[in-house]
């Protein structure tokens, strides 16, 4: 007998102010190439010895690495843009 029940999809957790911050740093760091940089550190296992190590493993659990890769520039900007303003 063949199961015909669809599999369930579960949404994707929606980015919260400490991954996009978490983020936002790397690339400061990491400049034009940040991305490249972050998936070859979690490709490798190396990320967790960068600063804030402990928070960009947990952005690789929660949200992983191809929706990091899918983060487009307009919304990271928008969200440092966002995060500045909060803090001040």
């Amino acid at each position: 007998m063949t199961d015909t029940t669809k599999p369930v999809r579960v949404p994707m957790p929606e980015w919260t102010d400490e991954e996009l911050r978490t983020l936002v740093d790397f690339r400061r760091r990491n400049g034009r190439r940040w991305k490249s940089k972050l998936l070859d550190l979690y490709l490798f296992g190396k990320d967790d010895s960068e600063p804030n190590g402990n928070a960009l493993r947990w952005i690789r659990n929660r949200q992983g690495p191809s929706r990091v890769d899918a983060l487009t520039k307009t919304t990271l900007d928008d969200a440092e843009k966002r995060l500045v303003e909060l803090s001040e």
